[in-house]
């Protein structure tokens, strides 16, 4: 199965009620019915995927592996959260599988941002060189959370999830998603002070 064309409408302009509906077609083993339903969340889910990858080449990797998963374990998808949050989990996983392989967990996977890289990653001309600086931050912050937390933080904060559908995804209650979720955010801004201290 390949990366298709995205599709006209911004996936924003699609509602749950028809993703849901091609996601249970999809289920019921209609694979023009998946491809639809990825078309409608390719482009968003594609910035995730620079977002955790860094770079044009692997992110597309990403999303790739992505897609093909999702396929094969579509099965295990229960419309408890939303099909792109669920996405974004496996999403997430197959990149911190990836950087596991590698055996590079225990520094940091991405370089220094550059004045050519940062050129080079920039989305559209309005963003600025210190909004790509946090956002370089940022990532390398996340990476350092401790697995469980990451998860949570990444789902609510860049998959836009409710508690809800987190505890749903991390098969754990609504309790240990708000723990998670406050002990992730006190270390995030921990690790953020203590780096722009040390950029100073």
């Amino acid at each position: 199965m390949e990366l298709l064309e995205p599709s006209v409408k911004n996936a924003a302009e699609f509602s749950e009620e028809e993703i849901s509906a091609l996601v249970l077609a999809a289920q019921a083993g209609d694979p023009e019915a998946f491809a639809r339903v990825f078309r409608m969340v390719e482009a968003k889910l594609h910035r995730q995927a620079l977002f955790l990858a860094g770079n044009e080449h692997q992110a597309l990797d990403l999303l790739q592996e992505t897609m093909l998963q999702a396929w094969k374990h579509l099965h295990r998808y229960d419309g408890r959260s939303r099909f792109f949050t669920w996405l974004c989990s496996i999403m997430m996983h197959r990149h911190y599988d990836w950087l596991r392989r590698l055996r590079i967990r225990a520094f940091s996977p991405f370089p220094e941002p550059t004045e050519e890289t940062l050129a080079e990653e920039a989305p559209n001309p309005s963003e600025t060189t210190a909004d790509l600086e946090r956002a370089w931050l940022m990532r390398q912050c996340l990476d350092q959370l401790p697995a469980r937390q990451r998860v949570i933080v990444y789902l609510r904060f860049y998959g836009g999830e409710s508690l809800e559908g987190i505890a749903a995804i991390a098969q754990c209650s609504l309790g240990t998603v708000k723990s998670r979720l406050f002990h992730g955010l006190e270390r995030l801004a921990k690790m953020q002070k203590l780096k722009e201290l040390r950029n100073e």
